[in-house]
């Protein structure tokens, strides 16, 4: 459905979210071929580098750059654009979705 409103794949930007529990680009790629035809970097795959070489691409094109995922990759893409906002711990990030709880109760509470 995305591939029949855009004029074709060089237009979109693929990503790998930095989630375990993410699809792999080769996933992405192999369960959509046309995607292969899309801009990708296999050797960086983190989500900043991703979002700067699509930046970068939006303003030689002279286009508009619009990101989307899930909640995972727009924190990182929005860190990647400069966004300065709280973020969960790494001892939250590690157990999401990992069924595991977390050996120490974290504390978002005011400590004052």
């Amino acid at each position: 459905l995305l591939l029949s409103s855009i004029p074709g794949p060089s237009n979109l930007h693929v990503v790998e979210a930095s989630n375990p529990r993410a699809a792999k680009l080769e996933a992405i790629l192999e369960a959509e071929p046309l995607l292969r035809q899309s801009n990708f970097d296999r050797e960086d795959r983190s989500i900043t580098a991703q979002v700067k070489y699509a930046l970068e691409l939006a303003v030689e094109k002279d286009e508009l750059l619009v990101v989307c995922g899930s909640v995972f990759l727009m924190a990182d893409a929005r860190e990647a654009l400069g966004f300065d906002e709280p973020r969960d711990s790494d001892c939250i990030n590690e157990m999401s979705g990992c069924h595991i709880k977390p050996q120490r109760q974290e504390n978002f509470g005011n400590a004052d």
